[in-house]
């Protein structure tokens, strides 16, 4: 990645400077997501040598900013920093030009770029969607089954099941395709690609196991 290792601490985890110890660890944890070993979305986008580079980079991020005491010093030397340069560091987000170098890219830069590159990938990838590219879709863009069933309302369990594809433990179809939708949406999918997709198989299970039960009767 382009400019990673210009970026301190705070810009490598998008957070400012006041962040607490939770936000802290809450940025770290949906980058670890991001940039998890063996993420389908990356494999396009980054050598596995670079995306080694960047889980190091979090790591070392995380072990400084989420110790009170290692934070305290590493503020206390950039501070320092500071005061002996001639401007002011630049704002999340934002890249500085150098003399005859393209600007430095920041994660936020970054970040954007992969999301846009992985749904062109989405768009143009003709498979189905099945309960793995739910999943996989869920962790790329960082959210956990429980922020999904908060917003939703829909429990826990049933989200489970729906990436897991257990569709014997799921309720009518009805209910099915409107926990499908919500999911959809939540995560930023276009329900009405994912659920037709989904609900396909949802009924092709259910109508397998009525045939079964049929010829088990027999």
């Amino acid at each position: 990645m382009t400019g990673i290792d210009e970026l301190d601490h705070y810009e490598l985890l998008e957070i400012p400077h006041s962040a607490t110890l939770a936000e802290v660890e809450r940025a770290y944890r949906l980058a670890q997501q991001t940039y998890q070993e063996g993420s389908l979305a990356l494999y396009s986008i980054f050598e596995n040598t670079e995306a080694t580079a960047i889980r190091e980079r979090l790591d070392e991020a995380y072990r400084v900013l989420g110790d009170p005491e290692n934070r305290a010093a590493y503020d206390e030397i950039h501070q320092s920093s500071a005061r002996g340069g001639s401007s002011a560091a630049p704002g999340r987000g934002q890249s500085v030009p150098l003399d005859d170098e393209a600007p430095i890219e920041t994660p936020l830069d970054a970040f954007d770029q992969i999301v846009q590159e992985y749904d062109a990938l989405e768009e143009d990838d003709g498979s189905e969607f099945d309960g793995v590219r739910l999943r996989r879709t869920r962790l790329f863009r960082g959210f956990e089954i429980d922020d999904i069933s908060e917003v939703t309302k829909v429990s826990r369990a049933h989200l489970c099941n729906i990436e897991e594809e257990n569709f014997g433990d799921l309720p009518a179809d009805v209910y099915v395709r409107g926990f499908v939708t919500a999911y959809a949406k939540t995560i930023g999918l276009d329900p009405t690609v994912v659920v037709p997709s989904y609900m396909a198989r949802v009924q092709e299970s259910r109508s397998g196991d009525q045939r079964g039960r049929f010829l088990g009767r027999r």
